[in-house]
């Protein structure tokens, strides 16, 4: 055991900075971007762990009820800050959070009564590892069934971390079970390790938590560059990457066949009702085609009121046949809330042939959607490459 030596004073002020460096670190960042849900608590929750230890290495020179209770009541409280603030930055339900903190009065009155009673290192020692245990057992659990998406990799890591700990404190608390400890700072290498262990959590969790926050920003950033932020449809830019990527994949299995649609008289909505309603009522009738289609469906807006579906598996009647239905659904829905109006769409569909080039495709789509206008609108037509312009009525 010698020759294997932790000194406790020294870890002790080791985590007493990391606390602090990271508390600030994160506040600063918190401050210099977009509000993080759970961040903040999550920072403080860092200053207050340190705190703790910083009074217990004043042993002796303050009085119990600073450098005992007090000081492990801060920890107490600490990694309480820590769960709740995960159950707010993962979106899972808070009762685990007040089922750990409904015990905070009864851990306080233990370390009153192993204090100031019955004095007995060894209990506090069992009573701190069996909370600790509990709240960080309680962690891994929330990290685990949050709903927010972040990154697996990074929410197992935090996790893991949580578990490791948990175990730890499980052990720590057996080992102390009828151990003798004359004096906290000169206790064994099993204690000592503890401060080891909160220095490797410290640095783990806040690393976590960083590259969560950071995978968030990038599924952002993906968002803006892909996606359209009105419809939430895929946009031009996600199309032409679909192309080159994906849909060779498709052609090789089966059929692809494309619906093309727009909204009937867009611009006169927009021009006798103002934009923001003209805004809803794309909005809506995207809503509408989303909720309509197979997950495998690929939609895009492809400009305007413009709106362009991809079909796996499916010939050209039967895209004939949803685009009718898709019809019947967006006229059904009726006027948009608030407004004298009813909203229709015209439909143009195509099916790729063997061979044929993606914008022959889409231009025989077109031109479908086009007759589909000029024969009086909120009509379904389809084009194939030895009839040009057929219309359906």
């Amino acid at each position: 055991m010698d020759a294997f030596s932790l000194d406790m004073r020294t870890l002790n002020f080791i985590i007493i900075l990391f606390s602090c460096v990271y508390c600030v670190g994160l506040l600063l960042y918190q401050r210099s971007q977009q509000k993080v849900a759970g961040l903040t608590m999550f920072s403080l929750a860092l200053l207050v762990m340190g705190a703790g230890p910083l009074l217990i290495s004043f042993r002796g020179l303050l009085p119990d009820s600073l450098s005992i209770i007090t000081a492990n009541m801060m920890v107490t409280c600490a990694f309480q800050m820590i769960l709740h603030s995960l159950c707010e930055f993962r979106q899972a339900q808070f009762k685990y959070s007040y089922w750990c903190m409904a015990t905070i009065p009864l851990v306080c009155l233990f370390f009153v009564y192993f204090t100031y009673f019955q004095p007995s290192i060894e209990n506090r020692i069992v009573v701190s590892a069996v909370y600790l245990s509990l709240v960080t057992f309680a962690s891994a659990k929330v990290m685990l069934i949050g709903k927010q998406d972040d990154l697996p990799l990074a929410v197992r890591t935090m996790a893991m971390t949580f578990i490791l700990y948990g175990l730890f404190m499980v052990y720590r608390g057996y080992y102390a079970i009828g151990e003798s400890v004359a004096k906290f700072m000169d206790a064994g290498v099993v204690h000592a390790l503890a401060f080891l262990f909160s220095i490797f959590l410290i640095v783990a969790i806040s690393f976590s938590m960083l590259w969560m926050i950071n995978g968030r920003q990038v599924q952002a950033i993906y968002a803006l560059s892909y996606f359209d932020p009105l419809t939430q449809l895929g946009n031009r830019r996600a199309l032409e990457v679909y192309i080159e990527d994906d849909l060779p994949k498709h052609l090789s299995t089966g059929t692809v066949s494309i619906i093309m649609l727009d909204i009937d008289y867009f611009k006169i909505i927009n021009d006798r009702y103002g934009h923001i309603v003209g805004d809803k009522v794309i909005r809506k009738v995207s809503e509408i085609i989303q909720d309509s289609l197979q997950p495998d469906s690929a939609t895009f807006r492809f400009g305007g009121d413009e709106i362009m579906v991809v079909l796996y598996d499916m010939d050209l009647h039967q895209a004939r046949a949803l685009a009718e239905r898709l019809r019947n659904q967006i006229e059904t829905y009726g006027s948009i809330k608030g407004q004298d109006f009813s909203v229709s769409c015209s439909f143009g569909v195509a099916q790729l042939v063997e061979g044929e080039p993606w914008d022959s495709l889409v231009g025989r789509a077109d031109n479908a959607l086009y007759q589909a206008k000029e024969s009086g609108r909120s009509q379904v037509c389809s084009c194939n490459l030895t009839s040009s312009d057929r219309c359906y009525s």
